[in-house]
């Protein structure tokens, strides 16, 4: 066997080891929720309490995903007030807007912070809120979490709700747990949308 392919098999096995490290042993904070049914294609969650850190934009999804992802990054990697920087938690929340002919887009707040205790933003564009604890349908995809993509899954979600006679009492969130150098079908995707109780 050529040196090069040896080679070339040690760094793909390294890098597939990797991947499989990183999506499944390190551990990036989530909000907290417990799960209380299983149904036939999603789950239902309810979720505790938690905050986020949110920028509304005018765009196209994908312009608007990678520009709001920048903002709230700079936020909590130093770009406040206090000069601190925070860790990173999952996921990153889109919605559609059409205030803003946009999408919102947000991050989870780590738990350690409350509503008077986070950073004020430099950004007078990004607003910190309070989620209320909720139930949540959440539906699960893999690979790229592209608008095309994320319009079928709702479509499909939105169905399998009407099925089982649950009612939206928002709209469905696109949530992305993965940074974008994850192999595709490791990537964890989640549709989110708050139901009746």
């Amino acid at each position: 066997m050529k040196l090069w392919v040896v080679i070339l098999s040690i760094l793909l096995f390294a890098f597939i080891g990797w991947q499989l490290w990183y999506v499944f042993l390190v551990d990036i904070e989530e909000p907290a929720y417990t799960v209380f049914q299983k149904k036939n294609g999603y789950e239902l969650r309810q979720y505790k309490p938690y905050l986020i850190a949110q920028v509304s934009l005018p765009g196209s999804y994908r312009a608007v995903t990678n520009e709001g992802f920048k903002v709230l990054a700079n936020y909590i990697f130093g770009g406040n007030k206090e000069d601190v920087s925070m860790p990173m938690t999952a996921p990153v929340l889109v919605e559609k807007n059409k205030k803003v002919g946009g999408y919102t887009i947000a991050f989870v707040m780590p738990a350690s912070y409350t509503k008077e205790t986070l950073p004020e933003p430099n950004d007078t564009r990004i607003q910190i809120k309070e989620k209320p604890s909720q139930k949540v349908a959440a539906y699960r995809f893999s690979w790229y979490a592209t608008e095309k993509r994320a319009e079928q899954k709702k479509k499909l979600l939105a169905s399998l709700l009407e099925r089982d006679g649950i009612k939206q009492d928002s709209p469905i969130m696109v949530a992305r747990y993965n940074p974008p150098f994850i192999l595709p079908f490791l990537m964890r995707n989640e549709l989110l949308v708050v139901i009746d109780d």
